[in-house]
């Protein structure tokens, strides 16, 4: 199972690169545009997922800045192995 986790913390990750891809300019219009409407709508899916999260991993001793950053993000790949271990 911590495999499922990791490869989806790499896929997410690599996800974050084609909208920073599109801000220098290696997409052409549309697409640019489009990368980054989904990169915001992922993003703002992230930060409700961190309200809803952020208690939980306080709890867990895991709200750290870095645990933060993560969750937005990976998302839930960084916080369901953390309250599994506790």
């Amino acid at each position: 199972m911590q495999n499922f986790f990791l490869i989806g913390k790499l896929a997410t990750l690599g996800f974050w690169v084609l909208p920073l891809l599109a801000l220098v300019g290696v997409f052409a219009p549309p697409w640019d545009y489009r990368l980054l409407a989904i990169a915001f709508v992922v993003l703002l899916a992230h930060l409700g997922e961190l309200v809803f999260v952020h208690g939980k991993l306080r709890t867990a001793g895991r709200a750290e800045t870095l645990d933060i950053v993560m969750v937005l993000l990976v998302g839930l790949f960084h916080w369901v192995p953390i309250l599994r271990k506790s």
